[in-house]
């Protein structure tokens, strides 16, 4: 799969943004707790992996771009997390 341009990149991530921002929302009220969310957005994953059109796209393709993004997920959060207000050892 090709790279996303900067001005594709830009949409992606505002997008992204807004589906933070809901999902820290219903974490935050108690609606749903961070176990349920993941579940929640595997399915969800999952049912994007069965709406991708095979011809342009193998489930491998398709598996392999997920983990991908979940490694950059998870770099993204360690990231986040460093860039805190951290105290003295």
């Amino acid at each position: 799969m090709r790279k996303a341009t900067d001005t594709e990149q830009d949409r992606i991530m505002k997008v992204k943004e807004r589906l933070i921002t809901g999902m820290k929302a219903e974490l935050t009220s108690g609606e749903i707790s961070k176990p349920e969310a993941l579940c929640l957005f595997a399915h969800v994953t999952g049912m994007l992996i069965a709406m991708q059109d095979q011809r342009t796209m193998t489930p491998d393709e398709a598996m392999n771009l997920v983990a991908n993004n979940i490694e950059q997920g998870n770099a993204s959060a360690i990231e986040q997390l460093f860039q805190g207000n951290g105290g003295n050892a």
